[in-house]
């Protein structure tokens, strides 16, 4: 199985050669702030399992020591992907960069005891107020 993906101005694209892991919407206050929207949706895969097919020098990293890297395209500013020091060969790709359909709803909300006040969780996947 391969899926394709891409930044909003199609100077990057990417590809997964696996199935994609739980769907996972995080509500953490970074996570809002980076998104600029009420969580970041994103999926964790193997590192060796994502390749990126074009615009790789394209590719910036906002370097967050002992948190969250966030990589994106230094020319539309699309969130690619983000990856942890403590867990190199885990990343989490960006489910808004996809260009394939998927059929995996939402498995889980992480970190929904910081979630915005302005929004509310109206699904039935489940709730974890940190960082299960």
């Amino acid at each position: 199985m391969t899926i394709h993906g891409s930044c909003l101005c199609g100077e990057i694209e990417y590809q997964i050669h696996d199935q994609l892991g739980p769907i996972i919407f995080c509500h953490c206050q970074r996570c809002r702030k980076s998104s600029g929207s009420a969580f970041v949706t994103s999926t964790e895969i193997l590192r060796s399992n994502f390749e990126v097919t074009k615009g790789q020098d394209r590719i910036k990293k906002f370097d967050n020591p002992g948190k969250v890297d966030r990589f994106f395209c230094s020319h539309c500013g699309s969130q690619l992907y983000s990856q942890r020091a403590t867990t190199p060969l885990i990343m989490r790709v960006r489910l808004g960069t996809l260009d394939d359909t998927i059929d995996t709803k939402v498995s889980s909300h992480i970190y929904v005891g910081s979630k915005a006040e302005w929004y509310d969780i109206l699904d039935d996947a489940t709730q974890h107020q940190e960082r299960p």
